[in-house]
């Protein structure tokens, strides 16, 4: 019999969460395929020359089904696709009024309708033990967050799309499950994050995050990653449909 290597995929892998993600799951023993829309042409489907050995370059961009088709294929090529963690996403703010079409239908588009994509593509090359993790995040569970109304709903929808697909594919011994980071220290922070801080800067806005987190201090990508391979391994085999907040406390406040 021949037993094929195990691929993970990260979609959004050239991130900071998506890299540390990568690292993880080099370490334990996968190859991994680290799919952005940030990827060059020339660098597609090759090793990554700045990332841990066995991380390969995917340039997809999750709007298109056509190049979420063709990931997901590559990814197949490489041996038994076991993870899928859906990471790309993007975040747009704006309050009521300021809303766009261009930034509402982008962030749904991408936070969301990518996410479905990359599991429907996904779907029929998965077997009995494979999972796949969302990228969540709190602003899907609480409101404070001024002008976060697009991108907090993107990812209450993820979580709603994390429990349906795992009862959808529990007979399959699929499991789906989310991580909802906090506040994680990944800079340059983002205009949207700094318009949500009521900052200018990245070190008001940081300054900001800790003053809403009850452990005092913004999270680590890496602080990310761990739960990311927690949720696809054998320990946590009667884990699904589960959102799991990785956020400090957050939303325990």
């Amino acid at each position: 019999m021949t037993y094929l290597k195990n691929v993970a995929l990260v979609t959004g892998g050239t991130g900071g969460i998506g890299r540390e993600i990568n690292k993880r799951f080099i370490d334990a023993g996968y190859i991994v395929v680290a799919a952005d829309m940030n990827v060059p042409e020339d660098d597609s489907s090759r090793q990554a020359a700045d990332q841990p050995n066995g991380v390969f370059l995917y340039r997809m961009d999750v709007r298109s089904s056509k190049d979420v088709d063709a990931c997901i294929a590559y990814c197949a090529s490489l041996g038994r696709l076991k993870v899928v963690v859906n990471c790309a996403g993007l975040l747009r703010h704006g309050l009521v009024e300021d809303i766009t079409d261009d930034a509402l239908n982008t962030v749904w588009d991408v936070n969301i309708a990518g996410a479905a994509r990359v599991c429907r593509a996904a779907s029929p090359h998965l077997s009995e033990g494979a999972s796949i993790i969302n990228i969540s995040s709190v602003t899907g569970s609480i409101g404070r967050m001024r002008g976060g109304a697009m991108y907090g709903s993107s990812k209450a929808a993820l979580d709603a799309l994390t429990k349906y697909l795992a009862i959808e594919l529990a007979p399959r011994g699929i499991r789906v499950n989310a991580v909802a980071p906090g506040f994680i220290a990944v800079l340059p922070m983002s205009a949207s994050m700094r318009f949500i801080a009521h900052a200018d800067n990245d070190q008001d806005a940081l300054a900001w995050c800790i003053g809403q987190t009850p452990m005092a201090r913004p999270g680590r990508a890496d602080e990310i990653a761990g739960p990311v391979l927690f949720l696809s391994s054998d320990d946590a085999s009667y884990i699904t449909g589960h959102v799991m907040m990785v956020d400090g406390g957050v939303t325990a406040a």
